[in-house]
């Protein structure tokens, strides 16, 4: 089972023991916060935990360390591969800490990286990445969308967890609408070959402190 549980008194690492308000002795009377041990391992070191449980001290098995990705990455190329998707005249990426130092960065993006990082690595709601909408192209299909800027939480009612996510989600879409073509076409008397509209399905991505975006699938796919 897990080495540490819910309820769990953390009260030493790798022997060295943990006061009451989370810091350990460093060098001498020195004190630090016991973060620092976790911090200065190595992946895959050796990690020995005592808690209180039920009533007693008890020292865990030892466990390895993983490596364990912040949610806004730092940099591309260090903290991960640069990835981009273009949905229609959209143009999303992840959303990393160097997009802060933008001058295009609202303060209400800004704010959420920040409240993002803060956030017990555990604790991301299924998250893998944050999506970002980072430039809104000049086309008919975006008229009247002209903020960039934004974080994308959902498509077609569906949380994202990561940039890939929603590659997969629009992907799912663009097949049927695919489907639906060959179907129509198949029906032409003669075949046709040419481009035919879409079958009535839209897309939908649903932004955070924004409003919605809402395209044609089949639209989207032609722009």
């Amino acid at each position: 089972g897990s080495a540490l549980r819910t309820g769990d008194v953390l009260t030493a690492i790798d022997g060295r023991t943990i006061s009451d308000d989370g810091q350990i002795a460093l060098r001498g009377n020195e004190l630090i916060q016991h973060r620092y041990l976790l911090r200065n391992k190595r992946i895959g070191e050796p990690t020995v935990f005592t808690v209180f449980r039920d009533g007693k001290h008890e020292e865990r098995p030892a466990v390895h360390l993983a490596d364990l990705p912040p949610i806004c990455p730092r940099w591309p190329d260090v903290d991960y591969l640069p990835e981009y998707l273009i949905l229609g005249a959209l143009a999303l990426v992840p959303l990393s800490q160097s997009h802060h130092w933008y001058k295009e960065c609202p303060s209400d993006l800004k704010a959420t990286i920040n409240r993002w990082l803060k956030r017990w690595p555990g604790d991301r709601d299924g998250k893998n990445q944050l999506v970002l909408l980072v430039t809104v192209f000049a086309h008919e299909l975006t008229f009247g969308y002209r903020r960039g800027w934004r974080v994308v939480e959902t498509y077609n009612g569906t949380s994202i967890t990561s940039l890939g996510h929603l590659r997969e989600l629009w992907h799912s879409t663009r097949e049927e609408v695919r489907a639906w073509r060959g179907s129509e076409a198949a029906k032409a008397d003669p075949p046709s070959n040419s481009k035919l509209p879409g079958p009535g399905l839209f897309v939908r991505l649903g932004l955070q402190n924004d409003d919605d975006i809402v395209l044609d699938a089949a639209a989207a796919m032609d722009a």
